[in-house]
């Protein structure tokens, strides 16, 4: 019974020795630490079967170490502001806020545009606009139905509500407002004619897009 103990004892210690030994094969390895035995010039040891192209150690100066991956930039990303103007004369009638029938013809494009933008569509900020004919706050009121009406029109053909915002601004920024006041019109059709270019819609787009600018 000893002699059995003593035998299997012997068979597990030649089985952890031969499993540190083939831990690093080709080499003289220390069992007790599994590094490889090294020369006093500090030259790893082999064996007389080791085979430098399938064995070779980086650390013994037989393979060369694996050449770092380059880590791939990824693009930056920056908020690309756009400012597209409609006029009202397309969109509405004079003085109303439902839209004409050839206002979809302005709105769909924009409409897929917004759509096809996805996720990186950040916002839309819908701007009414007013002439200066009329009080400041029948002007505020108007622009504020008419840039809501742009903006239902867009949500129900499929934008997310929660990316646009509809602001009326009455007759601010107006471009033609002082050279209309000094003339004289022969009716109100040409007075509304001459301020025609401040009627309008003006949509701020904040789109997400790739930085193609060189670094400086």
């Amino acid at each position: 019974m000893t002699k059995q103990l003593k035998l299997s004892a012997l068979v597990a210690a030649m089985l952890v020795s031969a499993s540190a030994f083939a831990a690093k094969p080709g080499y003289t390895v220390d069992q007790t630490t599994d590094a490889v035995t090294r020369n006093s010039y500090g030259e790893c040891w082999h064996t007389a079967y080791f085979d430098k192209a399938t064995q070779g150690l980086v650390e013994c100066g037989d393979k060369e170490a694996p050449k770092p991956v380059a880590a791939v930039e990824q693009p930056k990303m920056v908020v690309v502001t756009e400012k597209v103007t409609i006029s009202s004369e397309v969109l509405f009638n004079f003085d109303k806020a439902t839209l004409r029938p050839d206002a979809k013809k302005e709105l769909d494009p924009l409409v897929e545009r917004f759509k096809q933008g996805g996720v990186n569509l950040q916002s839309v900020e819908i701007d009414g606009y007013t002439d200066w004919v009329g009080s400041d706050k029948y002007n505020l009121a108007l622009s504020q139905k008419r840039a809501n009406t742009v903006k239902n029109y867009l949500v129900a053909n499929g934008v997310p509500a929660e990316k646009l915002t509809a602001v009326g601004k009455g007759s601010a920024d107006a471009k033609f407002t002082e050279q209309c006041k000094g003339k004289k019109f022969k009716n109100k059709a040409a007075r509304n004619a001459c301020s025609a270019g401040d009627r309008r819609v003006e949509l701020q787009i904040n789109t997400l897009k790739e930085n193609t600018q060189p670094a400086k």
